[in-house]
């Protein structure tokens, strides 16, 4: 006689497993994407978008199906290895660089590659292979550096940001210089929050210390007088977003490549995850980073 389990299977449908959630995301992302959507392994996929709107879509049902999202080009954090996870490229289809007129600036792609940015003297060649395109760069540059003196004030003006709630906001220059508004509910309930965590004793602390020893750079809001939201998701390893573009501004001081420095221990555990679950409740995107570049 078939045991209750299997009889309850037998009447009512079997329950789902992740598996099956999984499965179900592939083949819906697979529909919805004009890009290639391939099966790396039984608990990996990757996308290569067509679209910004790929991106957007692959966010939004990450979302739905818990689905980890990360920046395909970046090592998975530990913590990661064992969850389903989507790997998303940058955007090499829609990957442009293109001058703003006469204004100094540039507005750069996700998906531009690193060689283009370093024949236009946006930005040094990089210190590592790994680093092809401006997401990955971003993701990856001044991580625990101190962001006084990088050089980063003149050179990154603004980021096109996608937040994991799926909101796409502006974020630059912010206060006396604020040349535009925060535009989206989201960003504008974020935005004080991250200042009150900027606050906090172990941040301040911080910026007495040869090196930054947070994963995220609070201390981009610690300047009253020179605060640009840009600078803040600078190094963010993946996990509080998604970059769609960035605007550089071409000076004689080229912006820095990825950092080589190598901080062992969570000194700043605690504050790291307020940060993370801060922009990201959900865990939409990956947790902490644990690798140094």
């Amino acid at each position: 006689m078939a045991d209750s389990s299997s009889r309850r299977s037998f009447l009512f449908g079997r329950q789902a497993t992740a598996h099956d959630e999984w499965s179900k995301f592939v083949v819906t992302l697979r529909r919805c994407c004009q890009g290639t959507v391939k099966l790396v392994t039984q608990r990996s996929a990757h996308l290569k978008p067509a679209t910004l709107d790929d991106v957007i879509k692959a966010r939004k049902l990450c979302h739905t199906h818990q689905i980890v999202m990360a920046l395909d080009g970046l090592d998975l954090p530990v913590s990661e290895q064992g969850k389903f996870v989507l790997r998303v490229e940058a955007g090499s289809a829609w990957g442009s660089l293109i001058p703003l007129g006469d204004t100094g600036l540039w507005r750069v792609d996700a998906g531009c590659p690193m060689a283009v940015m370093q024949a236009a003297g946006l930005v040094q060649a990089t210190e590592s292979p790994k680093i092809t395109n401006l997401a990955q760069w971003y993701a990856s540059a001044y991580r625990y550096q101190p962001l006084t003196g990088s050089g980063l004030a003149d050179g990154l003006v603004s980021v096109d940001w996608l937040l994991p709630d799926g909101t796409i906001e502006v974020f630059g220059a912010f206060g006396a210089n604020d040349a535009q508004p925060l535009g989206s509910l989201a960003a504008q309930k974020l935005v004080p929050t991250l200042f009150e965590l900027s606050l906090r004793p172990e941040a301040q602390d911080c910026l007495a210390q040869g090196h930054w020893p947070s994963r995220f750079h609070l201390d981009a809001l610690m300047d009253m007088e020179h605060v640009n939201l840009a600078h803040f998701f600078i190094g963010h390893a993946g996990a509080l977003g998604w970059l769609v573009a960035a605007t550089f501004k071409k000076t004689e001081a080229v912006l820095g490549s990825t950092s080589g420095i190598a901080v062992t221990g969570g000194t700043m555990t605690e504050l790291d995850q307020l940060v993370k679950r801060t922009v990201d409740p959900q865990g939409v995107f990956v947790s902490l980073a644990d690798q140094t570049r």
